[in-house]
């Protein structure tokens, strides 16, 4: 009796722990109406989860008092840029450079600033680790990935826009 009661309790932690609060996940489509905290711009973000980071139209890009020599010489600097979102609408903002993120994709390797924004959906407001890409060619402005995601969202790919 007391093996099976044992058996039946250590069924039941395994079983919570595999769901990892699951349930308590929100869910969001595989595009968002979102929006960058202090730009007053609105963007049909792209739910990406095969992105480690989230990825902002930028461009433009200035750094205050660049020695020129490499972008990680810049961390810790001022970086100011314009972003523009689907509409064509504009903001100038800066923020300070809290890392270089290398990544590689399709069109090969390269190197991006990456700052610290809020990004707002449904009014609640997350911070996350932005890398600054020109995105002007792409259809999505704002890539949303796993950063934003982690610990809080499900993606359900037959929703649209959330």
């Amino acid at each position: 009796m007391k093996v099976s009661l044992k058996l039946g309790l250590l069924t039941l932690l395994f079983s919570l722990s595999v769901t990892g609060g699951a349930a308590e996940k929100k869910v969001i489509g595989a595009t968002a109406d979102m929006s960058v905290e202090g730009t007053g711009l609105n963007y049909i973000a792209r739910i990406d989860t095969g992105a480690a980071k989230t990825s902002l139209n930028a461009k433009d890009i200035k750094v205050e008092d660049s020695n020129g020599k490499t972008m990680r010489h810049d961390i810790g600097k001022i970086v100011s840029f314009t972003t523009v979102n689907g509409e064509g609408l504009s903001k100038r903002m800066s923020a300070k450079i809290i890392g270089v993120s290398k990544i590689i994709n399709s069109q090969g390797e390269e190197r991006r600033y990456i700052v610290k924004l809020k990004i707002v959906y449904h009014g609640e407001s997350r911070k996350v680790r932005v890398n600054l890409r020109d995105r002007s060619r792409m259809d999505y402005k704002l890539l949303i990935g796993r950063d934003w995601l982690k610990g809080q969202y499900m993606v359900d790919v037959d929703t649209a826009r959330s």
